[in-house]
């Protein structure tokens, strides 16, 4: 038996097909609701320190770095630094308008995301 789940069960929900693909022939469950959903009706959880931090506040951590990076080094060193903060924010922005995330896909290649 397999469960899948997510933070709060939207992105489950939307790879059901390929998860049914993926299950074929297993029974198979999608957490409704996600993890937050469970912990809100007062299930057990462990919190398993060993995992890296959720993709999402990966990509933060990265995003808000670089530009913060890009900012200070723009003001004390060279404003072609600020060029920087552009490629972040313009990375940003094609996240946010088609979903596709190269921060998220370069970040998925590091040695604490590899299982």
């Amino acid at each position: 038996m397999v469960i899948f789940h997510c933070r709060s069960g939207r992105r489950t929900q939307q790879a059901s097909s390929l998860l049914s693909a993926l299950t074929s022939g297993k029974q198979a469950f999608i957490l409704e609701g996600g993890i937050d959903a469970w912990k809100a009706n007062n299930q057990p959880t462990r919190l398993n320190r060993s995992q890296p931090l959720e993709m999402m506040r990966q990509v933060q951590i990265a995003a808000g770095g670089l530009t913060l990076l890009g900012a200070i080094l723009g003001w004390q060193v060279s404003p072609v630094f600020y060029g920087l903060c552009a490629f972040v924010g313009a990375g940003l922005l094609l996240a946010g308008t088609t979903g596709f995330c190269g921060m998220a896909r370069l970040l998925a290649f590091m040695p604490w995301n590899r299982q």
